[in-house]
């Protein structure tokens, strides 16, 4: 393209869905000269939007006034697109900053030849640049931009094979069906809660509703939690020098019987091994990370909420040191494997990371083929650092980089052998029990040794002796501890986004947008690493209890079918026509509920 250019001396316009991406391209390209709202130069012209700047019109912009029962459910056609609104003491007004850029953007478009679309290279970034086109009433070519990272070698390598605009055309049906879906059922359930209750305007969705009842009904659940008293047993064995704890595997509600066989034990003074098990296993090393798993993991061993961890990534995006982020794949296509060396061989020689490769034997010519996955790397691959060196990064960045680059390391080397070890004895005629695990070689564990991801909550890490059946060990102690159970904790951030992974809720790419629209409607809000619902929050789940717009397996079939439209194996109309009967039966539930006797 960039050699077609110079021979026909066309210009070419370059729209990006951030100003920083549209900045570096330009700078890649020899586009230097500043300009007001773009970049031009060596015959480009780079422009930018400020996110979604162009979005579905509202019911009231359709020219519906006073709605009434029989006008629902409301389904716009054509639906109309409209610039982005934002909320203001007088109400819902345009966004100056949008309709600026907007204005720049059409006589970038106007004074080329070409248009190469470089939004984000997903469902959500092809659908953001299509409305864009349609709404400046576009006539020009269009290309698009698809790579994986900003590095100058990538961006330069895709601009010389740009695709053409119409090879995407069923990925921005996919986008394009998902925004008229949501807005379908979310207007429409809003707007029919208003009408039938009588009261403000609170905004549902299908995805934010069900989150925001998983985080209500989590709290409900902790403040009406009543605690229950138990009584463990344990006793203490010795033999060979090593001191181990066993617990008597019956659970004791009764505190008397727990002190009888407490006083049993005692006078008793040894145990009887009865069979021990002996398991050993191969721990394969944990995936590449998509962008569920870097959240949960950020927020797990670095506190950083979903929002901080997405924020810190797009900038190592932008800085040229991880590839795309928004993700939800953790597997690499063969074409990016094979660029694997060049970048390994600089990550190696970090202080943090050589001694484990030295120890492990790990080089740069000898690289774990599991990650491999085509099929599961086809729109974008696992986050993995590039071969760019850090520098000038904040404490946060630095982190998040080392985890990324950790967790790629990790996934690269040997498996951590670990005996996992079962002993069950018979004191004072009860069970006893006790479960250790041993690491035999350490492998991917020696990287980071969270000894969670190999231990769980059952086994813990203590030597065992030789414990023959049949034999009987000297007791050393005995304990009787009182316990009462914990209420429920509220969500932490890693919580909630595995709660939404495992229920389908949102795609990697979006889920920390829904997390914050939450916030921003004061539905939800922190309190230290906990997510909890306010009492708006509140007020809503109980008005929706119960409803089918607070399922989260409502909609959980809906990503399936907009895989099958990218695939070209469904129509549009056939989705929406099943979203729209869905959209019916909830406005209908939410009259019924709230009809005035």
């Amino acid at each position: 393209m960039r050699e077609t250019q110079k021979e026909e001396m066309i210009m070419i316009a370059i729209v990006t869905d951030k100003p920083d991406t549209g900045k570096e391209i330009a700078r890649i390209l020899g586009a230097h000269r500043r300009e007001n709202g773009y970049m031009s130069g060596n015959g480009y012209m780079v422009t930018w939007t400020f996110g979604n700047m162009i979005s579905l019109a509202m019911p009231k912009d359709y020219g519906v006034g006073q709605l009434k029962r029989e006008d629902f459910p409301l389904a716009p056609t054509p639906f109309r697109l409209m610039v982005r609104h934002i909320k203001t003491d007088t109400g819902w007004v345009p966004d100056i900053n949008a309709v600026l850029q907007l204005k720049v953007i059409e006589k970038v478009f106007a004074a080329c030849d070409r248009i190469v679309s470089a939004t984000d290279a997903n469902r959500e970034g092809e659908m953001l640049f299509r409305y864009l086109y349609q709404y400046l009433e576009c006539k020009q070519p269009y290309y698009r931009l698809w790579i994986s990272s900003l590095t100058d070698k990538t961006v330069l390598n895709g601009m010389d094979n740009l695709r053409s605009g119409s090879l995407f055309d069923h990925l921005y049906l996919a986008g394009d069906s998902l925004g008229k879906a949501d807005w379908l059922l979310g207007q429409n359930a809003s707007y029919a809660l208003c009408r039938a209750t009588g009261m403000g305007n609170n905004s549902l969705g299908r995805v934010q509703t069900p989150v925001l009842a998983a985080i209500s009904s989590r709290y409900r659940e902790r403040e009406n939690h009543i605690a229950t008293d138990t009584w463990p047993v344990f006793i203490s064995l010795y033999k060979d020098n090593i001191l181990f704890r066993m617990r008597c595997t019956e659970e004791f509600t009764d505190r008397r019987r727990a002190v009888q066989l407490y006083e049993d034990c005692k006078l008793t003074g040894h145990a009887r091994i009865t069979a021990t098990d002996r398991q050993p296993r191969e721990i394969q090393p944990p995936e590449l990370y998509n962008l569920t798993e870097l959240q949960k993991d950020a927020n797990t061993y670095h506190g950083m909420t979903a929002g901080q961890s997405f924020d810190i990534a797009q900038r190592l995006y932008e800085k040229k040191l991880i590839s795309y982020p928004r993700t939800s794949s953790r597997f690499l296509s063969k074409d990016v494997y094979r660029t694997l060396p060049s970048i390994m061989e600089k990550l190696l020689n970090r202080k943090e990371f050589h001694p484990y490769a030295k120890a492990m034997g790990i080089n740069a010519a000898n690289l774990s083929k599991r990650v491999i996955d085509p099929d599961q790397a086809a729109e974008h691959h696992a986050i993995i650092v590039t071969d760019t060196q850090p520098q000038g990064l904040s404490p946060d960045e630095m982190m998040l980089y080392l985890l990324i680059a950790g967790r790629m390391l990790e996934a690269l080397m040997p498996a951590c052998k670990v005996e996992y070890t079962t002993v069950d004895a018979i004191c004072a005629a009860r069970r006893f029990q006790c479960r250790a695990y041993r690491i035999i070689e350490k492998g991917w564990f020696s990287l980071f040794g969270r000894e969670s991801v190999i231990a769980g909550s059952e086994y813990q890490s203590a030597p065992l002796p030789e414990l023959p059946d049949g034999e009987t060990v000297t007791m050393a102690g005995c304990n009787l501890v009182h316990k009462r159970d914990l209420p429920v904790s509220a969500y932490t951030d890693a919580e909630l986004m595995a709660y939404m992974d495992t229920a389908g809720l949102g795609t990697a790419a979006t889920r920390t947008n829904i997390l914050q629209t939450l916030i921003n409607r004061k539905y939800i809000r922190y309190s230290g690493r906990y997510i909890i619902p306010t009492r708006k929050g509140l007020f809503v789940y109980e008005t929706t209890r119960g409803m089918k717009i607070t399922d989260a397996t409502l909609t959980s079939g809906w990503e399936a079918q907009l895989a099958l439209i990218e695939q070209g194996k469904l129509s549009q109309e056939v989705f929406l026509g099943g979203v729209r009967e869905l959209t019916g039966e909830i406005t209908d539930e939410i009259f019924q509920r709230y009809a005035k006797e």
